[in-house]
């Protein structure tokens, strides 16, 4: 696995870092991550290819506690760390809050999650990254004034060495700021859908991915949630088309339908 960090964001680490020396510091860092899979399913480490920290946020001063050994982001940062990242993601669709940097500074030539930064961060981490269908945590470190080293976790910790540092022009760093198109497209399918009575229910996936579902016995009480039709739209919709899937819940199956199968394609990609 490839691990990267885009050269501003780099800069901001480091002079953050070096404001708190020689304790340690913490910051936000937003990854986006390159894989083999579909996009509905389970990543697993040995499927991701490459991991970019693309974006990166100081933790506010009066919000985390230094100290020699120890790095603490108090409670109420959770409000700050929420307000933070849901305009990055809207903005950035392939960015996850995934993983969490802090430093060791009194580390010299190696350095290594310690027992308060797994029980800490990476299992809690992992646990949320798992609902979201992300089987690993990670923890970049920065030590020796300043390497990052990078380390995951999945049912123990492994390293996965130090992060390259690339100019923000690098193919990867643009990949993950991708920006998704304006969404009048989507509003216009939507509203189309709830005039024939569905109820679309949407959330977002890793890479940018879009998924729709529309419970298609949504009439019917002996039915209900029975069929879904689930649509997954691209980043770069409508440039690609959405790929459609029928999921029978009772029977436990879900077929991909037709590429040519549309369901009022043209309302879609009007």
């Amino acid at each position: 696995m490839r691990v990267v960090v885009a050269q501003s964001c780099w800069n901001a680490i480091a002079f953050e870092l070096d404001r708190v020396a020689p304790r340690e510091g913490v910051l936000l860092p937003l990854v986006a991550i390159e894989h083999r899979n579909g996009p509905c399913a389970t990543i697993a480490l040995d499927d991701i290819t490459s991991l970019a920290i693309a974006e990166v946020r100081c933790v506010p001063p009066e919000l985390q506690h230094n100290a020699m050994l120890r790095v603490e982001a108090l409670p109420r940062s959770d409000a700050w760390a929420d307000a933070t990242v849901l305009p990055l993601v809207r903005r950035y669709p392939r960015l996850r809050a995934a993983a969490y940097l802090h430093s060791h500074p009194f580390a010299t030539h190696h350095t290594e999650p310690s027992g308060v930064d797994i029980d800490g961060h990476m299992k809690p981490l992992l646990e949320n990254n798992r609902a979201c269908g992300l089987d690993a945590s990670f923890s970049f470190i920065a030590y020796g004034r300043w390497k990052l080293a990078c380390f995951a976790m999945t049912q123990r910790v492994v390293s996965l060495g130090d992060a390259e540092i690339v100019d923000d022009a690098d193919p990867i760093i643009e990949r993950a700021r991708r920006t998704r198109p304006p969404r009048f497209w989507l509003k216009r399918w939507k509203q189309r859908l709830r005039l024939r009575g569905f109820n679309p229910v949407f959330d977002e996936l890793f890479d940018g991915w879009m998924r729709a579902k529309i419970d298609l016995d949504h009439g019917s009480p002996a039915g209900h949630g029975r069929r879904v039709l689930v649509v997954l739209f691209p980043l770069d919709f409508p440039d690609t088309r959405p790929e459609y899937y029928l999921v029978d819940r009772h029977a436990g199956t879900s077929t991909r339908l037709d590429r040519t199968f549309s369901l009022d394609a043209e309302e879609v990609a009007a």
